[in-house]
């Protein structure tokens, strides 16, 4: 059985070969790890480098929209659009609207956003999308992006809306469920409303979730989880999730 942990931050873990090596033992084959800066996304595509079960998202994220220098942010541009071929995909972009607090911030954030839109679609890459506390615009633009190229995005830690999931199953955009779904019945849910196909898992760590540290190999709780209440084996829902991360990438296209 193999599990894909869709989007987490590998480079802040002290030692991410052995944190490669205990998600492995519990079947998690494959790590997207997700750069937000020009530091994280270098590391990011050195760990892809090294490691053949990662792959890299390289993207700024929102808040680093708002927080770094200007100097800092160009930097990170600039680092984004020389390496983009050698990412799997753009991200982690999005909205932030907890830190952007006025219309220039977030006037400032959609700018790039649409940005890594524009690099996504010139090197033919899907999209990692934050969507904290604008969880409708930035599926808007997901769906938009999609429509207009075809690519496909990814709507990462989106389980808060049954009624915005049926959007998504709509317009064929993929939603990531990650270990929320183990403490929250209503992310799990809104979890189990994102049709089949579109269901892509994730542990979005090390951050902490219901007081546990986050970890990739805890994409193994999240389909336990998941798996029961859809009435289905750990190895179906595997199988089910593996082949929609290898169409969100692109690598598998089906009617």
């Amino acid at each position: 059985m193999q599990i894909t942990d869709s989007h987490c931050h590998l480079e802040q873990f002290p030692n991410p070969e052995v944190v490669l090596a205990q998600a492995s033992a519990e079947g998690v084959s494959r790590v997207v790890t997700m750069g937000q800066d020009e530091s994280s996304m270098r590391q990011a595509l050195q760990l892809a480098h090294l490691f053949p079960q990662v792959l890299a998202g390289i993207g700024i994220h929102p808040v680093h929209v708002v927080t770094l220098s200007a100097e800092q942010l160009a930097a990170s541009l600039r680092f984004l659009e020389d390496h983009a071929a050698q990412a799997d995909q753009i991200g982690e972009t999005g909205l932030d609207h907890k830190w952007a607090v006025d219309d220039q911030q977030q006037e400032a954030q959609l700018r790039m956003l649409e940005r890594h839109f524009e690099i996504a679609t010139q090197h033919r890459l899907p999209v990692n999308l934050h969507s904290r506390r604008c969880l409708r615009q930035v599926m808007d633009a997901a769906i938009a992006f999609h429509r207009d190229t075809g690519l496909h995005a990814q709507l990462h830690w989106f389980t808060q809306s049954v009624k915005l999931i049926r959007q998504t199953n709509a317009a064929d955009i993929f939603v990531s469920a990650g270990p929320s779904v183990l403490y929250d019945e209503q992310a799990a849910t809104v979890a189990c409303a994102i049709e089949d196909h579109l269901l892509l898992l994730e542990t979005d760590a090390p951050v902490e979730i219901g007081g546990v540290p986050g970890h990739p190999q805890r994409v193994r709780e999240v389909l336990g989880k998941l798996a029961t209440l859809k009435g289905v084996t750990q190895k179906q829902l595997a199988q089910q999730t593996e082949a929609n991360f290898l169409r969100f990438l692109g690598h598998a296209e089906t009617d």
